[in-house]
């Protein structure tokens, strides 16, 4: 049996930023950090929280870990003489492993409207033999319909790649509760975890028509859609590992609990965790497997 997905999304004041490598088992420090922003015009309140946390997360990694300046010098000749150019960049060379309490956003000013985002949690020094995963939210099923803001009542579909064989699971956190997505509802019923991806190569998922025939009956389809007018935020979790990993403890959600059953005939809710229990087991999941990623990929729906 196969169903129609609804996400009733709830305004988030906060927002985990995960976009990690694989590591070996390596030393954890505890850090914090403190960001303000001066809100833009254009930027509306949703996407200046995450943006402002985003960055009190770098500041708490680059306090353990200092950014590394990278130079790369181009050489060429030109007209018969040797010319040279040299570009620098900088990276972090760690990485935001988990928030240890909820961010904490203050309101400094009014004019101009200004937010400062405080964050406290756990860091690691990044690796570099990681897969390299893409992650792309799309509004239709190809490549060209890429988009992270939504309108209401938008399908939603996920292209992922990886340049290394391994496992993926795929969940919905609105920072009330996480929605667990991939595998489909029918194949967690037969005990599978994760979904096998081959190397180099990219998957299309919550499309039937890009489905195998025989496996169309099994596709979930996703739809968003928000609470209120105005512009929400939401976050897909992208987990991958080379090999498999367990599961969170997720159950069956009531419909009702998120909007209007009658209003909404035909659509059901993926089976969900509270925020703070995911997050949790996702902390302690990535301290016991260092070589597992997680890619927190954000969207915005307008209503």
């Amino acid at each position: 049996m196969s169903g129609k997905f609804f996400f009733f999304l709830s305004f988030l004041i906060a927002v985990l930023l995960f976009n990690f490598g694989s590591v070996f088992a390596q030393k954890e420090f505890t850090s914090t950090g403190t960001y303000d922003l001066m809100v833009p015009p254009n930027m509306n309140m949703a996407e200046a929280e995450k943006y402002v946390c985003d960055r009190a997360r770098d500041s708490a990694v680059m306090r353990v870990f200092p950014q590394r300046l990278s130079t790369e010098i181009q050489t060429w000749i030109s007209q018969g003489k040797v010319a040279t150019n040299a570009f620098s960049t900088t990276e972090l060379i760690g990485e935001w492993l988990g928030d240890l309490k909820e961010p904490q956003l203050t309101v400094l000013s009014n004019k101009p409207y200004t937010l400062r985002c405080k964050v406290k949690g756990k860091v690691r020094e990044k690796i570099k033999d990681g897969a390299q995963l893409e992650v792309k939210t799309l509004y239709c099923p190809a490549l060209a319909c890429e988009m992270e803001q939504f309108n209401d009542g938008q399908s939603l579909y996920l292209s992922i790649a990886s340049s290394k064989a391994g496992y993926v699971s795929v969940f919905m956190d609105d920072m009330t509760n996480v929605f667990q997505l991939l595998p489909y509802v029918e194949d967690r019923k037969q005990g599978i975890e994760q979904v096998y991806l081959e190397r180099n190569k990219a998957y299309l998922f919550f499309s039937k028509e890009d489905a195998p025939e025989n496996k169309r009956h099994l596709v979930n389809e996703l739809q968003l859609f928000a609470e209120k007018p105005g512009v929400e935020l939401a976050s897909l979790v992208v987990l991958f590992s080379e090999l498999p990993f367990n599961s969170p403890l997720v159950q069956e959600t009531k419909a009702g609990h998120y909007y209007n059953e009658e209003e909404y005939i035909g659509y059901t809710m993926p089976d969900s965790a509270p925020s703070e229990s995911f997050n949790n087991w996702l902390l302690r999941l990535r301290q016991s497997n260092p070589k597992l990623q997680a890619v927190r990929k954000m969207i915005t729906i307008k209503r």
